[in-house]
């Protein structure tokens, strides 16, 4: 649904202090919303380190599943003794190969832990994808309203001094008096202060979209600022990245308690290898097994540091389902609220405050209504239409909030 912004004019670009950009950081040729968000992601640092660390977790996941090293050992005896051990005539040689065999699921119990830190991995980059969206998001709705602002700011300064012409000449006539001339004057300066201000806001939120699409903003159009978009979901998703990370971290925990209580498991080296005999020159074969005796280390401390950190992790968990929970009925009620609020504004409030202003005017220069009439009439079509666009940026922000917290990345339309 698009509703007009009233009275608001064509807005101009504001060239000041553009920041010096790579170049390869050339301004999008399309500027609507989706393609700012697909620019941010395509070049956002943030975005891409998130994904490099769900990448990186992919390499403890191959890491998980492999298997220990095979050893091989060499061992001389009987050599350099005495009386019949003199020299090398009695020495032994054993050339084994030995191998670790873990018992107790341990590489099972890894690769599981591995996997899960993965998943949670990836759902990390996805929170700072959905933030990401929203903060352009954000920022374009502000960008939009300080453009709208400006504009609003420029076009009463425009009055102000059409309101001062006509004071003047009233003054010269003999109509009206030099105070009312004055006053006329000092709401004209007033109005070139407010409009030089507007300009100096515009460019800093064209600076803030700037930082996050990661190359220049072109002059964007303040009517979008008015399009409501489509009505609210029916349903909110209830598994958003945001609950179902700390699920997988709850995953995670649990298989970690396993590869705890396996470390607890003895794991036996088994050998084999070839002795050769010096004296007779002869071979025999060597067979070994090494059990460790579980007597004073049996990892208890590990498990109930696992235990603990999965219990935390599943308090985690209900806390951000909780906090899921409130945050999204405060949001869906934010966005109604500022959605009749925008409505309302825009379909009778600034109408109804807009023909208050032009009529006044008119009797002014027809001697009807004094100039504090006309001073009064003007300040509250343009207050009236400042709450317009201050409506219109918090439904989009509200919105966008929403959608965040719903797990939706791409804008409405």
């Amino acid at each position: 649904m698009r509703i007009p912004i009233l009275g608001l004019a064509t807005a101009l670009a504001v060239g000041l202090a553009i920041p010096i950009w790579p170049a390869w950081a050339s301004p999008p040729s399309d500027t609507s919303l989706t393609t700012l968000i697909a620019q941010a992601l395509a070049t956002n640092p943030r975005l891409k380190a998130a994904e490099a660390r769900a990448a990186a977790a992919q390499g403890d996941v191959m890491q998980a599943g492999v298997l220990p090293n095979p050893q091989v050992s060499l061992q001389t005896e009987n050599l350099a003794g005495s009386g019949p051990y003199r020299g090398t005539r009695a020495m032994e040689t054993t050339i084994g190969l030995n191998q670790l065999v873990e018992l107790g699921g341990k590489r099972g119990s890894r690769q599981a832990v591995a996997t899960a830190a993965g998943n949670r991995a990836r759902l990390d980059a996805d929170i700072v994808r959905l933030d990401l969206v929203r903060d352009v998001r954000v920022a374009h709705a502000a960008l939009l309203a300080a453009t709208a602002r400006r504009a609003i700011v420029e076009e009463q300064r425009g009055l102000a001094a059409e309101t001062a012409r006509a004071v003047a000449a009233r003054v010269r006539s003999g109509h009206d008096s030099a105070i009312q001339e004055d006053r006329a004057a000092t709401d004209l300066r007033q109005a070139e202060i407010e409009a030089a201000r507007a300009v100096r806001d515009e460019t800093a939120a064209r600076r803030s979209l700037e930082l996050l699409v990661g190359c220049p903003v072109p002059p964007l159009d303040p009517a979008a600022l008015s399009d409501l978009g489509a009505a609210l979901p029916v349903a909110a998703g209830g598994n958003t990245p945001d609950v179902a990370r700390w699920r997988a971290e709850v995953g995670r925990t649990r298989a970690a308690i396993a590869v705890e209580r396996a470390r607890a498991v003895p794991d036996v080296t088994v050998g084999a290898g070839v002795r050769r005999f010096n004296d007779g020159r002869d071979t025999a074969l060597v067979l070994g097994v090494t059990i460790p005796i579980p007597a004073f280390d049996t990892n208890r401390g590990g498990i109930h540091r696992a235990y603990q950190e999965s219990t935390e992790a599943e308090m985690e968990l209900d806390r951000a389902t909780r906090d899921q929970d409130t945050a999204l009925a405060i949001a869906r009620d934010r966005v109604a609220v500022a959605r009749t609020e925008a409505e309302t504004l825009a379909g009778q409030v600034v109408p109804g405050a807009e023909q208050a202003a032009a009529a006044t005017r008119e009797g002014y220069r027809q001697g009807k209504f004094p100039y504090l009439d006309v001073l009064d009439a003007q300040r509250t079509l343009l207050a009236t239409r400042l709450t317009l666009v201050a409506a219109y940026q918090d439904y989009h922000q509200s919105r966008a909030d929403l959608d965040r917290l719903t797990g939706a990345e791409e804008a409405q339309p």
